[in-house]
């Protein structure tokens, strides 16, 4: 075992902070997603980050909090946690089980550290990355009961608020640093932070641009992080929470991914932008209500506005970023590493025929999409769990206690279709991480929200309880983009 000094940090965070406080440095940690606290050589040399080794006093805060006794009404049906606890039995059952018995029966693409890139094709057999994978998947249903247990009022919502836009606002700091690193020549502090054994991709330039990657060890991942900040402190400003604030943090993330020269980030904001849109247009329409435009839409306007306004003045410029965006997005899959991700996906595919859409055990292959991962690996039951399980986050309340607690069960939906969106472009692995578990954890803190007293005395009185009409809605107001 190894253990740097990124550890000390964590385990200070872990030991002195309040419940509240663990919230805020589970946010912290989630940043540096290519920073190694520890490494064990038993489980092939692979990094614990910091989000993860905080997960044991995460759990200790939690049941300090509530007690050990919340957890099991949590786990209940028809719960989120119950159809999670399913998942991740399933994927632990398939990681022991399928790799066994359907050894060399198919190829699979899989991590290999003695290769170039990390990855090669061979028989299909038990792996290591099948144990770190089922680790992962246990602390991820922890991550999602301590989080969800945790999130026990008005106030811890509104301080995971804050920790949210505190996190994007560190996430736009370390791009930034970077972007003078690359072109004002100050050292490389953040390849400190990239101490990671993951395959790193942290060079070059497309279309005479420098990818930006942050604290990550790639532009993928970066763009990926980036994207749901942005969704979630987008659905803030909308919402009109901490308006101002939020509105800059979410301008500016957008200003990010749109110069990391990622197709993840390209192609995320446009399929995540499309299908916000028609989420907005469909509530408008259930609801009878008009169309409202919101400050994010206004903004999009503009931007959209300047850039004809651009292409009217300077065709020149016009047409070196129409270039760029062939090269970087609609020539993607002409590149080599868009052909051997569509290699890793068509390769997917067979796993899952090959083994009769049981899949061949989680953690153990790669694809270039997260729901061939997730078919390849856990096959149709995992799938189907899966799906059940986010169909819970994204059933919303009845009855909604505060303004608060609503926009931010909101922001948090939209930041798991972010999550989705960009795991749909370019996620390798059938665990969609902490940020996915954490973010899963306030939605599900917000679809369980008790009514106020006056309602309650009302109810019993005999009294029809009201149904708030955006309570079926993932923004502030039915119909607002």
């Amino acid at each position: 075992m190894e253990i740097t000094v990124f550890a000390i940090p964590v385990i200070l965070a872990g030991l002195l902070a309040s419940g509240e406080g663990i919230l805020y440095a589970l946010m912290i940690c989630l940043l540096f997603g290519g920073t190694a606290t520890l490494s064990f050589s038993m489980l092939g040399d692979a990094p614990i980050l910091p989000a993860v080794l905080l997960m044991p006093f995460l759990i200790w805060k939690a049941i300090a909090n509530r007690g050990i006794s919340l957890s099991p009404r949590l786990i209940t049906y028809p719960e989120p946690g119950f159809w999670l606890l399913l998942l991740v039995l399933w994927e632990v059952l398939s990681a022991i089980g399928l790799p066994r018995l359907f050894s060399g029966e198919t190829y699979v693409f899989s991590t290999n550290r003695g290769v170039i890139g990390g990855v090669a094709l061979m028989p299909l057999k038990p792996l290591s990355t099948n144990l770190t994978q089922s680790i992962y998947a246990l602390l991820g249903l922890a991550c999602f009961l301590s989080v969800r247990s945790l999130l026990d009022s008005e106030r811890r919502m509104a301080g995971m608020r804050d920790a949210v836009l505190l996190l994007a606002m560190l996430n736009i700091w370390a791009g930034v640093l970077q972007l003078a690193e690359n072109n004002l020549g100050f050292p490389s502090v953040l390849n400190l932070f990239r101490n990671a054994s993951y395959a790193t991709f942290t060079g070059g330039e497309v279309g005479g641009l420098l990818r930006i990657y942050g604290t990550f060890p790639e532009t993928s991942a970066f763009s990926s992080f980036t994207l749901a900040l942005f969704a979630f402190t987008a659905s803030l400003c909308r919402d009109g929470v901490r308006g101002v604030y939020s509105g800059i943090v979410a301008l500016a993330s957008l200003g990010l991914l749109l110069m990391t020269t990622s197709s993840t980030a390209y192609a995320g904001l446009l399929i995540y932008g499309t299908l916000a849109t028609a989420v907005a247009l469909a509530q408008a329409y259930w609801h009878r209500q008009a169309l409202y435009l919101g400050p994010t839409t206004l903004m999009v306007g503009v931007v959209v506005l300047a850039g004809c306004f651009l292409a009217l003045s300077q065709p020149r410029i016009f047409s070196r970023i129409f270039e760029f965006f062939d090269l970087t997005l609609v020539n993607k899959l002409d590149s080599a590493s868009g052909r051997e991700r569509s290699l890793w996906n068509q390769q997917a595919w067979v796993n899952f025929i090959d083994t009769y859409g049981l899949g061949i055990g989680f953690g153990s292959a790669r694809a270039s999409s997260f729901p061939m991962a997730l078919l390849s690996n856990i096959g149709v039951i995992g799938v189907g769990l899966f799906t059940l399980f986010c169909s819970r986050l994204f059933a919303v309340p009845v009855f909604v206690e505060s303004a608060t607690v609503a926009a931010v069960a909101r922001a948090a939906r939209h930041g798991l279709m972010a999550v989705l969106v960009a795991g749909a472009i370019s996620g390798t692995m059938a665990d969609p991480g902490m940020v996915f578990y954490t973010l899963s954890a306030v939605a599900a803190a917000g679809g369980v929200c008790r009514k106020p007293q006056w309602e309650s005395a009302r109810d019993g009185a005999g009294f029809k309880p009201r149904q708030y009409p955006d309570s079926h809605s993932w923004r502030g107001h039915p119909g607002k983009v």
